[in-house]
C-alpha cells in the first residue's frame, strides 16, 4: 500500500460532530460580514453539506445572494414551487446550539460564546424559525430532532423543552421519536438531565474525545475524565438507555497504546452507540496554528492507519455493528440497526431533514440551502421574515444521484442498485462500469446481492474510491 493511499486514512471523517453544520467561512476582500463566500468547485454548498468531507462529489453552482438578501433572503415563490412538499418519507430536524464555554483546539464549527440574553433571544428566534418551516412544510411528519453545536447542554433544560415543544406544535412528529442531544461533560446536572428527560430527548451523544486528562487539556477540553465517566452514570440514573460517546484518534502525540486504551475504557462502558473518528486539523484553528509554528507534533498518517483498524476489530470483538465508515452500533438479537442514529441515517440515504438555527443546513429532496451562519444576523434576520436562508440549491437529477451514492457507499451495506435506479433514474453499473471494474479489481468495492458496496480495505480508502465517482 502506497503511504499517499494509507494517508487517506486520516481524512476518512474527521470531524467532532456526526452531523452538517455550516463552515461557510468568509473570503478575503471587500465582502460583507454577513454574505457567504463565493463558492468555487471545491467550495460548493454540497462540500459544507457532505459531513465536511474534503471531496465534492459533484460541480454545483450556488447562487450569490446579495448582503441585503443574507440579512433575510426570502422566497418570493409560491411554497410548493420552492420546496418539496410530497416527501414521501418522515423527515428529521437538526437544531444547532451555537454556544460553547470554550473553543476547543481542532474546532472549526459554527460556535460563539455563551450569554443568557443571547441565548435567551436565539432559542426564542430557533423557536419562530421553526414554526415558520412547520407551516411551509404543511407540517411534514418527523421523526427524529437532534440538538446540535456548539454545546446544546450549557444551555437551560427549559430552553430545549421550548424547542421540543415548539416541533412537536408545528410538524406531524412521531410517538416514538428519536430526540438526540450533544452534551460535553462538564455541563450537566442531575436537574438538568431530568428536565431533558421530561422534554422526551432520549438519547445523548457525549462528546468524550479522550479518556485522557493529559489530551483533554491538550484539545482545550473544559471536562475531566471522571467527569466525562459521571456523565454517563448520571444519564443512566436519569433512564437513558441509548448512549452514543465521541472519540478521536491520530491526535498530537498519542501512540497506538494510548488510543488501544482510550478505545478499551469507551467499550467498557457498555454505551448502546461509539463514533470513533481520525483528527483533521483544520486551517484556522488553534491546533493547527500550534502544529505550523513546531509546539505540537504533526499527526503521522500511517499510525492513523493502524488506529482505524484497531477500532474496527476491536469494536467487531465487543458486539458493535460497524454500520457506517465512523460510526458503530451495539447489536442486539432480532432487533437489527436498534442502535443505529435514526437522524445520522437520513444524511446517508438521501433523507429529507430540515436544519433549524444559525449556520443549519437543510435537505429536502429537491434542493439544498443553509442558514446565516451569525448568530446575531440569524435573529435578526428571523425575527424580521420567519426565516434565515443566506444560500440556497436546486438539485438536479445528476446532482441527488451524485449525492446519493458518494453518502450511501459510506453504509457498511452501501446501495442497492436495483433501488438506486429506481429512485434516481441512474444506472450505476452502466454509468461507472469501467471505474467500478478497477475498484473491484484493488480490493476496495464488491458488487455482489445487487449492491454496491466498500470492502474493509474499501474503508479504509475511502476517499480514494468516493474521488472515482466525482
Amino acid at each position: 500500500m502506497r503511504r499517499r493511499e494509507v494517508a487517506q486514512v486520516a481524512r476518512i471523517k474527521i470531524v467532532e460532530h456526526d452531523h452538517p453544520v455550516a463552515v461557510v467561512e468568509q473570503p478575503p476582500g471587500d465582502v460583507g460580514p454577513d454574505e457567504p463566500r463565493a463558492p468555487g468547485d471545491h467550495d460548493a454548498l454540497l462540500a459544507c453539506w457532505l459531513l465536511q468531507i474534503a471531496h465534492p462529489c459533484s460541480k454545483l453552482i450556488v447562487k450569490r445572494i446579495s448582503k441585503t438578501d443574507v440579512q433575510g433572503y426570502h422566497c418570493s415563490s409560491a411554497p410548493d414551487q420552492s420546496y418539496n412538499l410530497r416527501v414521501s418519507k418522515p423527515a428529521g430536524i437538526y437544531i444547532h446550539i451555537p454556544f460553547c464555554a470554550r473553543k476547543c483546539t481542532y474546532c472549526n464549527f459554527n460556535t460563539t460564546d455563551y450569554y443568557d440574553d443571547l441565548a435567551a433571544s436565539y432559542v426564542e428566534a430557533v423557536a419562530k424559525e421553526i414554526g415558520w418551516w412547520g407551516e411551509r412544510t404543511g407540517r411534514i411528519a418527523i421523526d427524529t430532532i437532534f440538538f446540535g453545536g456548539g454545546t446544546p447542554s450549557i444551555v437551560e433544560a427549559r430552553h430545549l423543552d421550548l424547542l421540543a415543544r415548539a416541533c412537536r406544535s408545528s410538524f406531524d412528529v412521531a410517538g416514538d421519536v428519536e430526540i438526540t442531544i450533544e452534551i460535553n461533560p462538564g455541563t450537566l446536572s442531575e436537574e438538568r438531565v431530568a428536565g431533558w428527560r421530561e422534554s422526551g430527548i432520549n438519547r445523548a451523544s457525549v462528546g468524550v474525545q479522550s479518556f485522557s486528562d493529559r489530551e483533554l487539556v491538550s484539545l482545550s477540553r473544559t471536562h475531566s475524565v471522571g467527569e466525562a465517566r459521571g456523565t454517563v452514570a448520571a444519564l443512566r440514573r436519569a433512564g437513558f438507555d441509548n448512549i452514543s460517546l465521541d472519540l478521536i484518534a491520530g491526535l498530537p502525540g498519542q501512540t497506538l497504546a494510548d488510543w488501544g486504551f482510550n478505545l478499551r475504557e469507551a467499550l467498557e462502558l457498555g454505551v448502546e452507540h461509539l463514533s470513533l473518528y481520525l483528527l483533521e486539523v483544520k486551517e484556522g484553528t488553534q491546533m493547527y496554528s500550534q502544529i505550523k509554528r513546531g509546539a505540537l507534533e504533526r499527526p503521522d498518517d500511517d499510525l492513523a492507519a493502524e488506529m482505524y483498524r484497531m477500532i474496527c476489530d476491536g469494536t467487531g470483538r465487543a458486539g458493535y455493528e460497524h454500520y457506517e465508515i465512523s460510526n458503530f452500533a451495539l447489536s442486539v438479537a432480532g432487533e437489527p440497526g436498534r442502535f443505529r442514529s435514526k437522524h445520522n441515517m437520513k444524511y446517508w440515504t438521501a433523507t429529507p431533514f430540515y436544519g433549524m438555527g444559525c449556520g443549519a443546513h437543510s435537505y429536502d429532496g429537491r434542493a439544498r440551502w443553509v442558514n446565516i451562519k451569525k448568530t446575531e444576523s440569524y435573529i435578526d434576520s428571523v425575527r424580521a421574515t420567519g426565516q434565515a436562508i443566506a444560500e440556497r440549491n436546486e438539485l438536479s437529477d445528476r446532482d441527488r444521484a451524485a449525492d446519493a451514492l458518494f453518502m450511501g457507499l459510506r453504509l457498511t451495506e452501501g446501495i442497492r442498485l436495483d433501488e438506486f435506479q429506481k429512485e434516481f433514474g441512474l444506472d450505476v453499473m452502466a454509468r461507472y462500469g469501467d471505474e467500478i471494474g478497477r475498484l473491484e479489481d484493488a480490493g476496495l468495492i464488491e458488487t455482489g446481492e445487487r449492491r454496491l458496496r466498500l470492502t474493509a480495505s474499501g474503508r479504509l480508502l475511502s476517499n480514494e474510491v468516493f474521488v472515482t465517482f466525482v
